[in-house]
């Protein structure tokens, strides 16, 4: 058996991968990894890399399309992306090939897809998709605060805050370590600014949550959700990324800390601590079952979920090729099971026949 690592930059996630190839070599299976580019349209063959046990080291030689396949590629607007996801898809159809997971679409159709849950529904944000100037501003008239998040972003890159005053509408944004905020006196002003993203149709829109510490830090909580060796869903591990004084998001790259959730959720009594357990326990449990049930099967999720000042709970994002350093930072005990999960996954995945994988859910 073949196992691949398929990323859009070559060596990705380095030493995450190099583990990844000791256990499968602990199996004897081979371990590859290449991006869409490395394969030869007229054979087929992909130019790669190949591990090699003995030494430790990869080898940079020719292979066939691997029999399973991890799909660690990050699509962005990027020319590059665009030109790397007809290849994937094209392998995604092929019969002899099986992708560990097969990722979601934007946040729109995820968001849409959960909220027919009834379990899910109230943890869903009210989302709507940015198509119009005129709707979006009555919206904000009457709510005073909105946020816009971009339908295929990450790591908080350009999702905006949006509040209306009485005499102007400001607009704040994170860049790294760094708030910006920028203000328009006039709603003409305002609307020049925003044309270009609602032209896009790239965007949607929510209603304005507060999601801060007591200190006014920014602040959620990161879930990944794994199957296991027999195809169940688990939660792996939990972290608690709280931002900078004063910061609107809770990415690592925005310079948040990380922190583990149990000694988080201490600051609450017992009643409440109860209650966030179990929401967050039905979330965990219910989502991959919705998701597995509107699009095609998945092997990890990274759940991003909110929590306001009324310790109502929200899902925020939902990512199908979560990172790992939140948790690596708040139990770094489970870093052999992160390791070894895509593996031993893939074992679940030989031991079924093809039309029994394609029916794993």
């Amino acid at each position: 058996m073949r196992i691949g690592y398929l990323s859009l930059k070559e060596r990705q996630e380095g030493e995450y991968v190099q583990h990844m190839a000791k256990e499968a070599s602990k199996l004897g299976y081979e371990f590859v990894q290449f991006t869409p580019f490395n394969i030869q349209p007229a054979t087929e063959e992909i130019m790669g890399w190949k591990y090699i046990a003995e030494t430790e080291q990869w080898e940079k030689t020719t292979f066939e399309i691997p029999n399973y396949i991890y799909d660690r590629c990050f699509y962005s607007p990027s020319i590059k992306s665009k030109q790397a996801k007809p290849i994937v898809d094209w392998l995604k159809k092929r019969k002899d090939i099986t992708f560990l997971g097969y990722g979601l679409p934007g946040k729109w159709e995820t968001y849409q897809a959960l909220a027919t849950d009834e379990s899910l529904n109230p943890y869903i944000p009210k989302t709507k998709k940015l198509l119009h100037l005129a709707v979006f501003f009555e919206e904000l008239r009457k709510t005073r605060k909105l946020v816009i998040k971009p339908i295929h972003g990450s790591r908080g890159i350009n999702i905006y805050f949006i509040t209306l005053s009485a005499y102007s509408i400001s607009v704040s944004t994170q860049k790294q370590k760094e708030v910006i905020e920028t203000v328009y006196e006039t709603r003409d002003e305002f609307f020049e600014w925003l044309q270009p993203i609602v032209e896009s149709k790239g965007y949607v829109y929510q209603n304005y949550l507060d999601l801060q510490t007591k200190s006014r830090e920014a602040f959620d909580l990161r879930i990944l959700l794994q199957k296991n060796e027999k195809g169940e869903w688990q939660a792996v591990g939990k972290g608690i990324r709280i931002g900078q004084p004063n910061s609107i998001v809770a990415n690592l790259s925005a310079g948040s800390n990380a922190v583990p959730f149990e000694e988080w959720i201490t600051q609450f009594n017992q009643r409440t601590a109860l209650i966030l357990q179990q929401d967050i326990e039905t979330i965990c449990k219910q989502l991959p079952i919705t998701l597995e049930k509107n699009f095609l099967p998945l092997f990890e999720i990274g759940l991003d979920l909110g929590i306001d000042s009324n310790q109502a709970i929200w899902i925020l994002d939902v990512n199908s090729k979560p990172g790992r350093k939140v948790l690596l930072q708040t139990d770094p005990s489970i870093q052999q099971k992160l390791y070894s999960a895509p593996i031993q996954y893939c074992l679940h995945l030989q031991s079924k026949s093809k039309s029994e994988r394609s029916e794993i859910k």
